[in-house]
């Protein structure tokens, strides 16, 4: 199982210069959509994830630690 670190998520998507609105229309779905994602990691499909983890991450390294993170309940 996945946990997406979604304040990593949010800081790549700035840091590369994409809004919610802009990433929703590269993956093909509403700003709604997309909002609602962030805000319940646990419902975003595997293939958006991994599209998302193609545009923001710089390695698979890297994409590992933001989109299979550790349990961070316990953080």
């Amino acid at each position: 199982m996945f946990q997406i670190d979604v304040p990593k998520v949010r800081g790549k998507m700035a840091e590369r210069g994409y809004t919610i609105t802009s990433i929703a229309d590269a993956l093909g779905m509403s700003r709604a959509t997309f909002s609602y994602y962030l805000s319940n990691p646990g419902k975003i499909p595997y293939s958006v994830i991994s599209r998302l983890a193609e545009m923001l991450c710089d390695d698979q390294g890297e994409a590992e630690r933001i989109f299979f993170a550790s349990d961070l309940r316990e953080t």
